[in-house]
């Protein structure tokens, strides 16, 4: 049986993070939300290097006592305020070190999959005994996916990448932003296919 996945709710800019087994996705959260889950938390994987993901990511990485990971696209947001977007945040880049991560990779039950397009290393993680896919800003529930319009965002490679995710079968959608889709999740990939295709 698949281990369940922790919805930790966005709050104000912060991005939506989720716990499953050992792995915390995206650290923006305050150690108070995070702490229930300390001990058993042992990576932190950033679905892309936005300042609204990662805002916490020393603090929760020391924590923890846990490795940071981001794709590989993405290792220059670490450090740079401009491609994390940090400033519209009143804050700065984290400037840690992450292991970068790479298409098919895997970490815990998950493999990762690089879907370019928001950013240029952004990645979604899959689990695929249950259909579970875990996505940032790549996809968001009903039809919507991620802007283009930042440092490093790529419209074209944006629809290439929820082209390959709609290959896949989709049961529970985790977005960085809104309200999760426990179950029955592949008609919001292909609506946002759907959407994608029309407006290309």
């Amino acid at each position: 049986m698949s281990e369940p996945i922790h919805w930790l709710q966005e709050t104000g800019w912060r991005a939506n993070s989720y716990v499953c087994s050992s792995i915390l996705v995206d650290a923006a959260q305050s150690e108070a939300v995070v702490a229930p889950y300390k001990e058993q938390i042992e990576a932190i994987v950033l679905t892309h290097g936005h300042f609204d993901h990662m805002a916490n990511v020393s603090a929760l990485s020391d924590l923890c006592e846990a490795q940071v990971f981001i794709g590989a696209g993405d290792l220059a947001f670490l450090s740079d305020d401009a491609l994390s977007l940090a400033h519209h945040f009143g804050g700065h880049s984290p400037d840690i070190s992450a292991e970068p991560l790479m298409e098919r990779e895997r970490i815990g039950d998950f493999t990762v999959l690089c879907t370019p397009g928001h950013t240029r290393g952004s990645i979604c993680l899959y689990r695929e005994e249950d259909g579970a896919l875990i996505t940032g800003d790549t996809l968001f529930p009903q039809g919507s996916c991620g802007r283009t319009d930042l440092p490093t965002g790529s419209y074209v490679e944006l629809a290439a990448s929820i082209n390959k995710l709609a290959e896949l079968f989709v049961d529970s959608l985790w977005g960085g932003h809104e309200i999760p889709v426990p179950s029955g999740a592949m008609r919001d990939v292909l609506l946002t296919k759907f959407e994608v295709m029309k407006y290309g």
